[in-house]
This record gives C-alpha cells, structure tokens and sequence, in this order.
C-alpha cells in the first residue's frame, strides 16, 4: 500500500513529533540568555542585546502560557509543519517520508538544540516552516503559501544580529515563486531587494524602541585580544577593558579557549563586562582600533585562536569542557522571574542522558550533519530543474552563508550557533533522499512562460 503523503500523513507525523517533544522538554530549558529574554518579555528593562522581535514575541506568547512554554511550543510547531509542508511537496511514498521525519527531526544535535527556548532555534524553526511553504508553492501549491513564508522569513532575519545571511537565499527563492513567469529579472531582484529593505528597517524600527541600545561585537574584540594576549605574552587590551593590576599572567589563568565568558570572572584584576555598563563613543573607537590593531600586528596569533575555536565549534568538544556548550538541563533563574518546575520525566531523563553521554563525542558534533549536505550537493545539482534539487540548492546556500562567518565571528563554540546550518544540511539531504521517489518532482510549468 502506497504512502499518500498529500492526505494529511505528514501532519498526523508532525504532530507525534510535536507531542514527543512536550514529552521530552516541556515546559522548554532556559539558559541564562533565555532567562533574560523572558525578564524583558514580562517588562524588564529592554535592551538589542536580545532583538526585540523574539522578547515581543515571546511576551505574546505570555497570554498563552506563563513562562517559557508559549514560546517553545510556537518553536516546535514552526519546525514540524515545515517539516510536514515539505513532505507533502515532494510527494514522498511511505518508507522514505517516515524517513525524512527521523533523518531530520530526531538528528542527534536537532534532537538535543530543539528543547530549549533560544533565538538559534526559533530561527531554524522559522527558516524551516519558511522552506517548507516554498516548497509547496514550487510544486504548484496555492501562492497563499508565499504570504505565511514572508512573516517567517521576516521574523526569522529579526531574531539573530547575524541571521541575514541564511534568510537571502530564501528570500530570493521567494522573489522567483512571486513573479513566477516573469522574465525581467530586474524586477525579481527588485522584488528580493524590497523584501530584505523592509525587514532591515522594521528591524532597526524595533531596536530603535529599546530602552538601551548595547553593540553586541565588544565581547567578540575583547575575546580575541585576551586570546591574542595569552599568546604572545603582551597585554593588548586597552587600559579601560580592564583593572591595574591585571597582567598577562593573571589574565592567561582565566582564559579558555572555547567561550569569553569565563574568564570576565576568573582574574584577580578584574576584566570589564563588554555589555554592562555600555561603552561610549569613545571606548568603542578605541577598542576598535586595538581590535584591528593586535590583528594586524599578531596575525599568526590570532588565526591560531580563531582555528582553535572553529575547531571546538563544528567539530568535537574536549570532554572536560562545560555541557552549556551543547545543551542547559534546566531553567536558570533570573531575577524575579516566577519559578518554573524543569521537565524531569522519563522521556526528558532519556534525552538529557545521552546528551550528556555524548556530549563529547560524534553524536552531538556538528560537522556529520553539514557533511551529509554537501554529500548531497551534486545530486541536487543535477536535479535542479526539480522540486527536490532546487530547494536542496537554497537550503545549503543559506547553511554555508550563515555558518562560514562563525569562523571568524563566533563568540564562543556553543553548538547553538550552528543551529541552522545542521538543520539546513539535514533538510537539504533529505530532501534529495525522498525526492528520487517522489512522484511529482518536476517543477510545474508556469503558463506565463509561454506568452510572447
């Protein structure tokens, strides 16, 4: 008997998904960065450090669920109907269907990052439903799908300060649906052009409505100086960054090399917080121009660092090395935020164990998951006049776009930040996968593309 993904299976599989992960995680984890976001969700003090469209939504959310919970079940149900909505465009028969939900949706990293309430996973979650309606617009579904596309898309290049990237590729996918038959290919890049200028500007809208306004890029240059510092035994940070009698020895003692966060507590001269109180004009220029400075004076140093960390991120982590790095088992408290019991149910003590068991190992290491989708790249290639091969294309261009950047960018090797780009991997060989079977893969012809 034949699987008829277009008769509701692939939701009746998205929904035991969703159900196994209110099983797993409800009422979600919550690290310290979430636990801020939510302290700004109820009222507290707002601030770009978080963007304002995930507190905002999360706040909406609050009408639904006091506390964390609303937020993570608008993540998963982003993230299964995405799922489901490219099932039902491929027209994948049973065997393989069944399989695009697992390959996907239980991925070791997917499994483990989806639990907690994170702008990282509200972003691969959104990127996912958004993928999925284009998907179902490219098989000749109902362009209605463009419009729940857009708001996701929108929202999703709001939720990260460096999310821009992965949404163009789809953004342009979106351009090319809308105008489908449209020859100009000036107006689809105006098109794509205007969609990404009003989500820049509603972006800047809502960060201009924050009460403080704190660059996130200081906690990036004073890593990499104290890196850079440690390794050629000079103190490259400026004399404001830090307390007098903090030198190389002192500071060395607190670094590690996989995030800057430890050792802002870990000196006995005392390191300054590059968020808390803000810098001004001044300190920004000054520690900009130090940035760039050790950078060129010191470049062997710090492409060392930057490898060293590249490493840790898309590879495996040193067992030693803190479990927040790859997951939080738990609610961190924050203020006055109201207490929250932490999911201790079996299906929850399963997950966490093997997220801790792993924690080191392969199965919760990045690079398998993005090596599946450039394993899959030349078959898309060779199928890109198909549904399948398309959006394998769009996918692994919005991976690498936003995972090549974290090379020199990223703040610490938090599996988080990877997030999207595993996810997208994941999608893109899937979709290969169910979409040799699929029996309407080829793109539908547009009826405007025969006019003169």
């Amino acid at each position: 008997m034949r699987f008829d993904a277009s008769r509701g299976w692939p939701w009746l599989l998205a929904l035991a998904g969703f159900a196994f992960d209110v099983a797993a995680s409800w009422p979600g984890q919550v690290s310290f960065d979430s636990a801020y976001a939510w302290w700004q969700a109820r009222g507290g003090e707002s601030s770009t450090l978080v963007p304002p469209a995930f507190v905002l939504a999360w706040r909406a959310s609050l009408a639904f669920a006091d506390g964390p919970g609303g937020m993570l079940a608008l993540q998963l149900a982003l993230f299964w109907s995405g799922l489901a909505l490219v099932a039902q465009a491929l027209d994948a028969r049973a065997l393989r269907g069944v399989t695009w939900f697992v390959l996907v949706g239980f991925a070791p990293v997917v499994l483990v990052l989806r639990a907690h309430v994170w702008t990282d996973v509200a972003l691969f979650a959104a990127l996912a439903f958004a993928s999925g309606a284009l998907a179902r617009v490219a098989a000749g579904g109902r362009r209605h799908w463009l419009l729940p596309a857009a708001l996701a898309l929108g929202w999703a290049t709001l939720l990260r300060h460096n999310a821009l990237p992965a949404t163009v590729p789809l953004i342009a996918w979106a351009s090319v649906l809308a105008l489908r038959g449209e020859r100009a290919r000036w107006r689809v890049f105006a098109f794509a052009s205007t969609l990404l200028l009003v989500f820049v500007a509603a972006g800047r809208l809502l960060d201009a409505q924050a009460a403080r306004s704190v660059p996130v890029w200081p906690s990036l240059a004073q890593f990499d100086l104290a890196a850079i510092s440690v390794a050629t035994d000079r103190l490259h940070l400026p004399a404001f960054m830090h307390g007098p009698a903090l030198d190389v020895a002192d500071l060395a003692h607190a670094f590690r090399p996989w995030s800057n966060t430890p050792m802002l507590q870990g000196t006995h001269g005392g390191l300054r917080d590059p968020f808390d109180p803000p810098f001004d004009a001044a300190e920004l220029a000054a520690l900009r121009s130090a940035w760039f400075d050790a950078i060129r004076a010191e470049p062997r140093a710090w492409l060392a660092h930057r490898w060293r960390l590249a490493r840790a991120l898309f590879g495996q982590r040193a067992p030693e090395w803190p479990r927040e790095l790859a997951f939080v088992d738990g609610v961190v408290p924050f203020r006055d935020n109201p207490p929250v019991h932490a999911n201790d149910g079996p299906v929850h003590r399963l997950v966490a164990a093997f997220a801790r068991r792993h924690y080191a190992g392969i199965g919760l290491a990045a690079w398998p998951c993005l090596a599946a989708g450039l394993l899959a790249f030349p078959f898309a290639w060779r199928r890109r006049a198909r549904i399948d091969g398309r959006l394998c294309l769009v996918l692994l261009a919005s991976a690498w776009l936003y995972a090549l950047p974290l090379v020199v960018l990223a703040p610490a090797a938090e599996l988080r930040y990877l997030g999207w780009p595993c996810v997208a991997s994941l999608m893109a060989a899937g979709s290969v996968l169910i979409g040799s079977s699929a029996r309407a893969a080829r793109l539908p012809r547009d009826p405007c593309e025969d006019r003169p």
